[in-house]
């Protein structure tokens, strides 16, 4: 991204006290209290499946998806974030939702430079924030996810 003051929203979530983020223009909603229903033989970063006003949605389970060594874990209520598309249903598990960020443009790096190959399919960016760094995800590969 490049260099300037242009400001971006963020929505910000917890995985493990890790912060992540997504531009707010990408996230349908955030739903609490939500009931995950497993999904039998299903890939290890895949949480499960929700209903949510008729769609079914898929639960992408970031920690999974970014550290196999992970043990998966259950909470009876679970919150979620819905993205945006028009082709597919997806959604990531988190923690917490933390809050919402404006950042500007210069407080934000590549995370090619800070993270492997792999983690940077997902994750293009690092925001340094008063809160922490936050983990700025590519929607667009979340949306395509096949692995």
């Amino acid at each position: 991204m490049s260099e300037n003051n242009e400001k971006i929203q963020l929505l910000t979530w917890t995985i493990d006290e890790q912060l992540f983020g997504l531009d707010i223009g990408k996230c349908r909603e955030v739903d609490r209290d939500m009931k995950i229903t497993a999904v039998p033989h299903s890939k290890i970063f895949i949480a499960g499946i929700v209903n949510l006003r008729g769609d079914v949605v898929t639960v992408i389970d970031l920690k999974m998806l970014l550290n196999n060594d992970s043990i998966p874990t259950e909470s009876p209520k679970n919150v979620i974030i819905r993205l945006k598309s028009e082709s597919s249903n997806i959604a990531i598990k988190a923690d917490r939702i933390s809050d919402i960020l404006e950042i500007s443009q210069d407080q934000i790096e590549p995370a090619a430079t800070h993270l492997s190959d792999f983690e940077t399919k997902y994750i293009t960016h690092v925001g340094i924030t008063d809160k922490g760094l936050v983990l700025i995800l590519n929607s667009n590969e979340l949306l395509n996810i096949k692995d």
